[in-house]
Formats: structure tokens, C-alpha cells, sequence
């Protein structure tokens, strides 16, 4: 869960931080006015889980920035704790008025500041879920409402998926990159056993698989930029572009929630075998524009040179489907 910070005073700051610390929030972001807030919610390609803002700031306060806050559409369901003193309670009501959530009193309680934040943390889960399906029920739509398989070399595109973008779209923006040398993490996440899924399970619930899973490698990654895209058959391409820490080996960890999540109870036995597999495609940090584009271009080719040796010859399909038929011709002629 990631926080947003926005108080004035050092000691309270500190505070806070420790007591989230304790209760496995780590991931908290600091800003010490508003206009600093205003700053880092531009830059985050990801939105912010969840907003605690002190009211009595220099400048512009929290009540102007939680409004200014909500009139953007990546904050408009985050829950904003507003932070208050004695002094500033009266001004709740406003605070309530241009779309708080909920607050906390200083001086802080510490089994109110974490109980808060819980209470924040199921709201977030709750609005997640519902965002997920809403997607599912988008991809659904853009993508047809075909009850078969997908077939191998099917590549989507979810556009609600920060970051996610067609394969082509992709090499083209590294394309568009001044030639030299950056510091690349390019990576592949793959659906393990996905044909065999994809052959037992609906072609809804592998739709929602495979945008739910791009939105958790989104997720996963949310301070560093990040390209990524569906190469058809379950797996993924990314390239983290900038410094960054060598997140690769805790990010297969962070991505098992999504597979379990992405299908429905039915389909509980299927899923246990949709593991997720990281691999890096390359263990240097710096290399030239064109080094990290062949790479990529090298797995799209090799995803699809697999996908083609995995696709059955059409004089298999031509057996089996007259095999079924002629299994229809018995059935009907043993029931005359």
C-alpha cells in the first residue's frame, strides 16, 4: 500500500513513519507542503493508495489540497485521512465538504493512526477488486465475446494497464529515445502452463488472468518507468528504463496474488498450476538503446517462433473434427 505523507512538522513526520514501520507500511512518501505534495502526485506514474493530510499547513492548506487532490481522476476514490489539532476540528466540515474521507487527532495516537489506516487499506481493497472486474468487463467488450480459446499468437493490450502498451508501440518509443547508452532492466514474466489454462478455463476468466496480471507488473514496479507488453501466449516483456534498485528477484513474489485472484472459484483447480515466472533477459544495468531494443526484439521473435511450433498441424485439426462428428453421427443413429 502506498502512502502519501503531507505534514509540516519534522517530529510528527518521524513519528508516523516509525509506527507505520512497525506495522508493515513502509512504502511512505513525505511532503512537507502542499505545493510539494502537488509536485510528487504529477510525477508518480502510479496514484497513491492513500493520502494523509494536515490541515494547518503554511501556504496552501490541507483542505485546499484535498480538493485540488479530488479533482483529479487517479484520486478521486483514494481515501484522504485528514490530519487535525484541536484548534483545526472546527474545520472538519469544510474538510468533509470538498471530499475527506476520514481524520486523526494530534497529538498522535498510535492505535488510532494504524486502525486508520487498516480501515483505509480495506477500502482500497475493496475499490481495487471492483476496479478489476470493471476491466475485466472492458476487456471483455474491445475484445469480443468469442467463447473458444485464445489462439497463440493473440497479443492485447489493456489500456486501463499503466505503462502497458502494444509490442510495436513499445520498440518505437525506445526508437524514439536518443541513441547512447541508459541503464536498462529488461525482463520477461510468463504464465506458466497457460496453454493448458487456456484450454480448460473460459475465455472471460483468462482475459481478466491476463489484465489482472499486467496490472500487478504495473503495481509491482511503481516509481521507476516502465514499458511493458503482452507478446501473446501468457507472456509479458518489460524494460524498467533509469536507475533503480535490482527489484527483479522480489518481483516473482509480489506477482503470485494476481493469479490466484484472477479466476474465479470454478476454476480453482486450473489456477493452482498459473504460476508466474521471472526471468531477466539480461544481467547488465547499462547498455545502448539498440542493445536493450535487440533484446527485446529478439524474445518477441522467439515467443512467436514457439507459439507457431506449438500450434497443431491442420491435418490434426481436420482428424479431430471429423472425429467429432462422426461420434455425433453414432449418437444419433444409436438413439433411432
Amino acid at each position: 500500500m502506498r502512502l502519501l505523507l503531507v505534514d509540516d512538522d519534522p517530529v510528527f513526520c518521524d513519528l508516523a513513519t516509525a509506527v507505520l514501520a512497525e506495522s508493515g507500511l513502509t512504502d511512505l512518501t513525505l511532503a512537507r507542503s502542499a505545493e510539494d505534495a502537488l509536485q510528487i502526485v504529477d510525477e508518480q506514474r502510479i496514484p497513491f493508495d492513500c493520502y494523509l493530510l494536515d490541515i494547518m499547513l503554511d501556504g496552501m492548506d490541507g483542505i485546499e489540497l484535498c480538493s485540488r487532490l479530488r479533482q483529479r481522476v487517479d484520486c478521486r476514490v483514494a481515501p484522504m485521512i485528514m490530519i487535525t489539532s484541536a484548534k483545526a476540528a472546527p474545520l472538519m466540515e469544510r474538510a468533509f465538504a470538498v471530499g475527506a474521507t476520514d481524520f486523526l487527532r494530534k497529538p498522535l495516537d498510535e492505535t488510532e493512526l494504524v486502525g486508520r489506516i487498516r480501515m483505509a487499506m480495506q477500502l482500497v481493497a475493496v475499490t481495487k477488486k471492483e476496479r478489476r472486474r470493471t476491466s475485466a468487463l472492458l476487456a471483455l467488450s474491445s475484445y469480443g465475446s468469442d467463447i473458444g480459446p485464445m489462439t497463440p499468437e493473440e497479443r492485447l493490450c489493456f489500456p486501463d494497464v499503466a505503462s502497458m502498451l502494444d509490442y510495436y508501440e513499445l520498440e518505437n518509443r525506445l526508437l524514439r529515445m536518443q541513441s547512447g547508452h541508459y541503464q536498462f532492466s529488461v525482463f520477461r514474466v510468463e504464465i506458466d502452463n497457460f496453454s493448458r489454462f487456456n484450454r480448460m478455463t473460459e475465455r472471460r476468466d483468462v482475459l481478466q488472468l491476463l489484465q489482472t496480471t499486467g496490472a500487478r507488473i504495473s503495481e509491482a514496479i511503481p516509481k521507476q518507468p516502465l514499458l511493458l507488453s503482452h507478446t501473446g501466449a501468457g507472456r509479458f516483456i518489460g524494460c524498467i528504463i533509469g536507475r533503480q534498485p535490482d527489484i527483479l528477484p522480489a518481483l516473482e513474489e509480489r506477482l503470485q496474488l494476481p493469479v490466484s485472484e484472477a479466476t474465479t472459484e470454478r476454476d480453482a483447480c486450473a489456477h493452482d498450476e498459473a504460476s508466474l515466472v521471472v526471468t531477466a533477459l539480461s544481467d547488465r544495468k547499462i547498455m545502448s538503446r539498440d542493445a536493450a531494443i535487440a533484446l527485446l526484439r529478439t524474445e518477441f521473435e522467439e515467443t512467436a517462433s514457439t507459439q507457431a511450433e506449438d500450434r497443431p498441424e491442420i491435418d490434426t485439426i481436420e482428424d479431430e473434427i471429423f472425429a467429432k462428428a462422426t461420434d455425433v453421427e453414432r449418437n444419433i443413429f444409436a438413439e433411432n
